[in-house]
């Protein structure tokens, strides 16, 4: 009965959480925007079974950044690894955690020394 109430518990905060906007900028080392970067969002469930504000989502979503090196998108809470990519640049990774509140995102790629090597 315990784990009844628990699991009803959970599941009524799922709905009562707010979803949060996620948003950020991807530039390079110079400060120069980064068009059409892939910015991938995986949820970590960690802690989730008693954690009620880690929410998340199951499945994974990739957003692309617009010409001004910008995305933007709508999370329930929970810890998520951001994984941030763009041709010809090193591949960043974060953990984060986002809560209730508008979160902002900004990161810069390196350019990639084996890409680099390979076209000079």
């Amino acid at each position: 009965m315990k784990q009844l109430s628990f699991a009803l518990l959970l599941l009524m905060s799922a709905f009562t959480c707010k979803a949060a906007t996620f948003s950020g900028t991807v530039r390079d080392s110079e400060g120069a925007v980064i068009a059409k970067a892939h910015v991938l969002i995986h949820w970590d469930p960690a802690g989730s079974n008693y954690l009620g504000d880690n929410v998340g989502i199951n499945e994974d979503i990739t957003v692309s950044t617009d010409s001004d090196g910008k995305f933007s998108l709508e999370l329930p809470p929970g810890f998520y690894d951001i994984f941030v990519t763009a041709t010809a640049f090193t591949p960043y990774c974060e953990k984060i955690r986002l809560k209730d509140r508008p979160k902002t995102f900004d990161v810069k790629l390196k350019v990639s020394p084996v890409a680099s090597k390979e076209l000079d």
